[in-house]
């Protein structure tokens, strides 16, 4: 198993969060939806979670990428890939 999975993760849902917010924004930005918040704010933070939020998700998928890669190199339990530890041996067989 990969260590890095749940931080991958998490990343990735913080990531899906923040994008979702900013079309929120947008939303009510093109909806012209009445707001306490300035123009300027409003535009300046969908920029801010989008691109927070597209390179969170970037950084998830590397991080879940190069950790998949690891764990198919070197995998974590020796025991599951030698074929001597897992077979059974018969009565009287050394």
């Amino acid at each position: 198993m990969n260590p890095n999975s749940g931080r991958s993760s998490i990343f990735a849902i913080v990531g899906v969060y923040l994008i979702y917010m900013a079309y929120e924004l947008l939303k009510s930005l093109i909806d012209k939806v009445p707001t306490t918040m300035p123009l300027f704010l409003q535009i300046l933070f969908i920029i801010l979670f989008t691109g927070i939020g597209i390179t969170l998700l970037v950084f998830a998928w590397k991080t879940w990428k190069k950790g998949r890669e690891n764990s198919d190199t070197n995998p974590d339990d020796p025991e599951e890939t030698d074929d001597t530890a897992t077979s059974e041996k018969k009565p009287g067989e050394n």
